[in-house]
């Protein structure tokens, strides 16, 4: 996150505990800047954090209506992206172009190379035909000068699944019937013209109501903060929630759901199962792979569980899912257990502007001690060795494979394995859309290696799942 959008948040959750909302919201960016120029890009991020979707207010509605709006929603809804139309650089559309390290050579490789008859020799250099030009990039591969280049839309490149396109006015466009909220164009875009729709405004209001408001804490969020997950409970509940759980009381839920479901299979004779508690590789097979639907996992995620312990246990309450991962936003939606999510920045934002040092408070133990392997799913490969400890001496015979981050290749080998019926790699493929897992999440506000280190210090204080099972709730 950057200082800039940091700030917006800071100050939007500060005006919100004010007594003069409206008003407040309507100075925050010209309090944070004077420049004019800059305005218009504040103010657009400003009504994201409001959790409004530009798209759908064409810019044109008023800080002040936006900031009613938003506290009088009952609901949020979808999409949870906008596209902020005054940050986008309006980049020029990917093409492949040749530099001026062209030396016109005699064999021309490139032209030999060219299969659509798009190049040719013109000027003292090859000259490339745009609109026979099919981009792929056989020409770059084979110049000796590495003199062609191909130039990116960084947002398009990052989409695995071809959703963003661009207008009339070449701004970026999002095709949010392709899209799988993956998030991975909110970190590509270096104009943050991509946003989230917050629901921190939604949250605060329901703690300020007096609810019930009880948090649901992602694996990955105890690699963010510096601090141990007692401080990180207890700093939690200062912010307002009436209690916090972690979700790999889900994970380990999961976890032996999803070997139950696997031994199963193998029992009938299928060759392999793919995990199923990524939301954006859900979304995936919902809308593009629909053939690899037979071959995922029938178990709930990790929040599916988690809210559903909670609830039980407690009656009701305002449950939020606190993540890195956009594409839990439409889970949340779809999930009647659970109200609203907010992401790692989002809590980081708070802390600052509520004065709470997750370091300096208090520890409080979680009331359920959960596994090392839960404590662990937020890490590249760590579901597959929950469901590893989940079979015990079932799974000497289970070969276990992965796809670390969902881009276009990956999408590809997923298309073959389900029209093969078997995944050559393994019997059980873990899918995760971020590359080292869910704490390489878009919305993380710690480096992954980082992250990775603490969770897995984090995770080597829990007991083993082998050991939990027989007595899982």
């Amino acid at each position: 996150m950057t200082p800039q959008k940091k700030e917006i948040l800071v100050n939007l959750i500060r005006a919100f505990r004010g007594e003069h909302f409206v008003e407040d919201v309507q100075r925050i960016p010209g309090k944070i800047t004077p420049d004019q120029r800059d305005i218009s890009a504040y103010r657009a991020l400003l009504m994201s954090a409001l959790g409004l979707s530009l798209e759908e207010s064409g810019g044109e509605m008023s800080l002040a209506e936006a900031a009613r709006q938003a506290l009088e929603r009952e609901k949020p809804n979808l999409p949870p992206l906008t596209v902020l139309n005054c940050a986008c650089s309006g980049c020029e559309p990917s093409h492949t172009h040749v530099t001026d390290l062209c030396q016109n050579c005699a064999v021309k490789p490139c032209i030999a190379a060219c299969h659509f008859d798009a190049i040719h020799s013109g000027g003292g250099k090859t000259v490339i035909d745009r609109e026979r030009c099919k981009r792929c990039t056989a020409c770059s591969r084979a110049c000796p000068y590495g003199a062609i280049l191909e130039t990116i839309v960084p947002c398009e490149h990052v989409c695995p699944v071809a959703a963003i396109g661009k207008n009339e006015q070449g701004r970026a466009v999002i095709d949010f019937d392709r899209c799988i909220h993956c998030g991975k164009c909110i970190a590509a875009c270096p104009f943050e013209a991509i946003q989230v729709r917050s629901q921190i405004i939604d949250v605060l209001s329901a703690i300020k109501a007096g609810k019930k408001v009880i948090a649901l804490i992602a694996p990955a969020m105890l690699g963010q903060f510096r601090c141990t997950a007692e401080q990180l409970h207890t700093a939690m509940k200062k912010i307002g929630f009436a209690l916090a759980y972690e979700v790999a009381m889900g994970a380990e839920a999961t976890s032996l759901h999803e070997a139950a479901d696997l031994e199963e299979r193998l029992k009938r004779g299928e060759k392999f199962m793919t995990t199923s508690c990524c939301a954006a590789y859900n979304a995936l097979v919902e809308k593009h792979i629909g053939e690899m639907k037979p071959f995922l996992s029938t178990a709930g995620t990790p929040l599916f569980y988690t809210a559903e312990h909670v609830l039980k246990e407690h009656g009701d309450g305002v449950l939020v899912f606190i993540s890195p991962c956009l594409a839990k936003y439409g889970e949340v939606f779809a999930d009647e257990k659970v109200d609203y999510a907010l992401n790692f920045e989002e809590v980081d934002a708070l802390f600052e502007a509520l004065a709470i040092s997750p370091s300096e408070c208090d520890g409080e133990k979680f009331e359920y001690n959960s596994a090392k392997e839960a404590r662990e799913f937020s890490l590249n490969g760590g579901v597959s060795r929950a469901v590893r400890s989940a079979l015990g001496s079932g799974g000497e015979e289970v070969r276990f494979a992965a796809i670390n981050g969902i881009d276009r290749d990956a999408v590809k080998d997923l298309k073959r394995f389900a029209k093969a019926g078997e995944c050559e790699d393994g019997t059980l493929l873990e899918v995760m859309s971020c590359q080292g897992g869910c704490v390489g999440g878009g919305l993380a506000c710690c480096p992954v290696a980082a992250a990775a280190r603490q969770v897995k210090k984090y995770g080597g204080e829990g007991p083993s799942l082998a050991d939990k099972k027989e007595n899982h709730p």
